[in-house]
């Protein structure tokens, strides 16, 4: 008897915590997307852990603040932080226009915000009622060309009744990817 009182006991413990656990992750306040910072090892790959303020501790290279989520319901990151590149001695250029990798719907524009000029390429592919575009965001910084490639997931609006299907199409009409890159480039610092 006395063990069926304490397993019963416990149980409404571990209940009453999971419990607070979800009231707060769906009703508390919801937690402000932090800026997360990355280094970069000159191979291109990323070490190290996420602390509680979101610091990203890599080896040296190049550092730069990102979101560590978008602020978007119905765009959804598949490859982030975005992936950072850096060659010397290259100069910019931009060839605009389509582009056909492997067969792959895309295009390159050139384009200017905030006295930075971006060559910027994307690449799209479908599957199961979801695209997946293929960003890179190339720039120079301190005479040095830098690419900042990442990988964005657009489930289509039509899979969605409405309400959520008009908040969908109002979402990637409204999306300023442009900016939000722009203020990542603009945070990178290479380390010498």
């Amino acid at each position: 008897m006395k063990r069926k009182i304490l397993i019963i006991g416990i149980a409404i413990i571990i209940a009453a915590i999971a419990g607070v656990v979800a009231w707060q992750r769906f009703f508390g306040e919801k937690p402000v997307a932090c800026t997360m910072e990355a280094k970069i090892c000159p191979d291109g790959s990323y070490v190290g852990r996420t602390g509680p303020k979101c610091e990203f501790a890599l080896c040296p290279g190049a550092t730069f603040q990102y979101p560590e989520q978008l602020q978007t319901k119905y765009i959804f990151t598949q490859e982030w932080p975005p992936k950072l590149l850096i060659i010397d001695g290259a100069g910019f250029s931009c060839k605009q226009g389509g582009l056909g990798i492997n067969g792959r719907p895309g295009m390159t524009i050139q384009k200017k915000m905030n006295n930075i000029v971006y060559c910027i390429e994307n690449v799209s592919g479908g599957a199961a009622g979801t695209f997946y575009t293929d960003y890179t965001y190339t720039f120079l910084k301190d005479s040095k060309l830098v690419k900042l490639s990442f990988t964005l997931a657009y489930p289509q609006c039509a899979n969605y009744d409405d309400p959520q299907k008009t908040e969908c199409e109002k979402e990637r009409q409204t999306f300023d990817l442009d900016t939000l890159i722009n203020r990542i480039a603009e945070s990178v610092q290479l380390l010498k």
